[in-house]
C-alpha cells in the first residue's frame, strides 16, 4: 500500500510530526549520492519547515551563491533568504549554514562539521526538550556529477540522522559509464554489472539500489527516501505519471525504501513532479521485553498497579518505552496477569501505532531470568537488537534507548552508562537470544554480560538521578515526588 501525490516537503513534515509524538528533536535529514544534494538541502532549508534551518556537512560543502564549480546557483527567491549567506563554525541561534573552517586554495568551499560533533550537539537539544530546528547534512561528496558509488570510507552519516535521501542525477541516463558522470564509475559497474563505456540506463539505477551499496553506512533509526532529481532533463514523454508511478513502485519494492520522489526544475524552483510513500512507517527492528510478572514481594503488594501520574507504575513504563520508537514490545505477564495486561492494553490505546504480544511466564516464581526466556522467544523474526526492562522502570529514558539504538554494532550489548556506573535498559543484539532464552533464576542477562565482556560497548548516558526501580515503599514514596 502506498499514498502518492506528495511532495518531499510534505513528506519531511509528516515525519517530524510524528516524531513529535514521541519526544522533543531536532530533526536531521541526510543526503547521499549524486546528481543534486545541496540543491535539495537548499530547498528544504529555503522552505522553512522548522523556526531554524541548518544546512551543513560532513565532508565538505561550497557555500550557496559560491563559485558554480563549486555549489550550484540560487533561485531569485533563495538569493532573498539571509540565512542562507550566514555562515558559522558552530551552530547558528537562528536559521545558518555551520561548516568548518574554509579551505585556503578554494575560495567560498569548507571543510565539514564532524558528525561525533552534530551527533552530540543533536543529543544535547533533545535532552534540553528543543524541537524547533531542522538540520539538512551533505553526508557524501560527488565532485557535481549526477550518479555516483560508494567507496569504503564513504558516506559520512550521523548517527542522529532521521531521514537519509538517496540522490540519482537523472541527467547521467544515456550517457556513457565514465568518470565525467559517475564518481567512482568502477565501483559503479561492480554494483550493476554495467561496463565502461556503456550507456546508462533506469534498470541500472534500479541495480544499483537493490545492490544495497547506499544502504551502507545507514542509521538503523533513520528512514529512506530515495529522489530521482532533474526530472526536467528527460523528454516529456519520458516522464508521464504512468511512467513514473510504475517506477515509484518498483523502487518502493526495495524494503529498506520508505518513499520515492522525481523532484526537476520548473522556472528555476525545485519541485516535486512526483512522490510515493509507504502507508506504513519503516521502523527500526529493534525490540523491547517489558517484565512485568514478579510478585513484589518487598512492596507487600503489586507494585507495577499503583498509581502513578495518571497511569499505573506498568502503564507509565511501557509508555515511555513506546516512546522511544520501539514497535515489537514483548510484554511478560505472571503473577496477577489479568489486571497487568488491562493496564498495558490503557497505555497501549494512548499510541495508537503501537501494538504488543503478550506471553505469559507459568515459571515467574523462579525469577526474573525466566522472564526474560519467555519473552525472548516470542521476539519477531526480524528483531535486530532488544532491550530488557523490568516492568518498574517508569522513568526509563526514550531519549537514551534511542541513543543506544543509533549506537549499535552488529554481534554487540550495549549497556549505558549513567554517573559512572552501568546502567539499564541493556540492548542486546540477537547474536544473544539463545543465551537469553535459556535463562534460569533471578540473575536476568546479567550473566550474560559477564560471559561476553569483550563484546560490550559502554555508552555515556546523562546523569539522571530519577532512573531507579520501585522496590520499596520508599520507592514509590519517591516517584510519587518525581511526577
Amino acid at each position: 500500500m502506498t499514498s502518492s501525490n506528495l511532495t518531499l516537503e510534505a513528506y519531511v513534515s509528516l515525519l517530524i510530526r510524528q516524531g513529535e509524538k514521541r519526544y522533543p528533536s531536532p530533526f536531521v535529514v541526510s543526503a547521499v549520492g549524486g546528481g543534486g544534494k545541496t540543491t535539495t538541502l537548499i530547498h528544504l532549508f529555503d522552505t522553512s519547515i522548522r523556526p531554524r534551518s541548518i544546512l551543513t556537512s560532513t565532508t565538505a560543502l561550497g557555500v550557496p551563491g559560491a563559485d558554480d564549480r563549486l555549489a550550484p546557483p540560487l533561485s531569485s527567491k533563495q538569493k532573498e533568504n539571509a540565512g542562507l549567506v550566514r555562515i558559522s563554525m558552530s551552530p547558528p541561534p537562528v536559521s545558518g549554514v555551520w561548516l568548518g573552517s574554509a579551505y585556503e586554495d578554494s575560495a567560498g568551499k569548507h571543510r565539514g562539521v564532524g558528525k561525533e560533533e552534530l551527533d552530540a550537539w543533536v543529543r544535547k537539544q533533545r535532552s534540553a526538550g528543543k524541537n524547533d530546528t531542522i538540520i539538512l547534512c551533505e553526508a557524501d561528496g560527488s565532485k557535481r556529477k549526477p550518479l555516483k558509488a560508494h567507496a569504503d570510507h564513504e558516506p559520512v552519516i550521523p548517527k542522529t540522522t532521521d531521514l537519509t535521501l538517496i540522490l540519482l542525477g537523472l541527467s547521467g541516463l544515456g550517457k556513457p559509464l565514465d568518470e565525467s558522470c559517475v564518481h567512482r564509475a568502477h565501483i559503479f559497474s561492480q554494483a550493476t554489472g554495467l561496463k565502461a563505456g556503456q550507456a546508462i540506463g533506469i534498470p541500472h539505477l534500479i541495480a544499483l539500489l537493490r545492490s544495497g551499496l547506499f544502504f551502507k553506512g545507514v542509521p538503523p533509526t533513520s528512514e529512506i527516501a530515495v529522489v530521482f532529481n532533474q526530472l526536467d532533463c528527460l523528454e516529456e514523454n519520458k516522464r508521464t505519471s504512468g511512467i513514473l508511478g510504475e517506477l515509484a513502485a518498483r523502487i518502493l519494492d526495495i524494503p529498506q525504501v520508505s518513499a520515492v520522489f522525481f523532484n526537476g526544475l520548473v522556472q528555476g524552483e525545485q519541485k516535486t513532479w512526483h512522490g510515493q510513500s509507504k502507508n506504513y512507517k519503516q521502523f527500526a527492528p529493534f525490540s523491547a521485553v517489558v517484565m512485568a510478572a514478579g510478585m513484589s514481594e518487598r512492596m507487600g503488594r503489586n507494585k507495577l498497579l499503583l498509581p502513578l501520574d495518571d497511569q499505573l507504575v506498568i502503564g507509565r513504563t511501557v509508555s515511555r518505552v513506546l516512546e522511544s520508537d520501539i514497535r515489537d514490545l514483548v510484554v511478560v505477564l505472571g503473577f496477577e496477569a489479568g489486571p497487568v495486561k488491562e493496564a498495558v492494553e490503557d497505555a497501549i490505546k494512548q499510541n495508537p501505532e503501537a501494538g504488543a504480544t503478550f506471553v505469559t511466564n507459568d515459571r515467574y516464581r523462579e525469577g526474573q531470568g525466566t522472564s526474560v526466556a519467555c519473552g525472548t522467544r516470542r521476539l519477531a523474526e526480524n528483531s535486530l537488537a532488544c532491550f530488557y526492562i523490568p516492568g518498574d522502570q517508569p522513568f526509563t529514558s526514550p531519549l537514551l534507548m534511542r541513543h543506544l539504538m543509533e549506537e549499535f554494532e552488529i554481534g554487540k550489548i550495549l549497556v549505558p552508562v549513567i554517573g559512572g556506573t552501568r546502567s539499564s535498559p541493556v540492548l542486546f543484539g540477537r547474536r544473544y537470544y539463545g543465551e537469553l532464552s535459556a535463562l534460569t533464576g533471578d540473575t536476568g542477562g546479567r550473566q550474560v554480560i559477564q560471559k561476553h565482556e569483550d563484546a560490550v560497548i559502554e555508552i555515556p548516558g546523562h546523569d539522571l538521578p530519577d532512573r531507579f526501580d520501585i522496590d520499596t515503599p520508599e520507592d514509590y514514596e519517591k516517584a510519587l515526588k518525581l511526577e
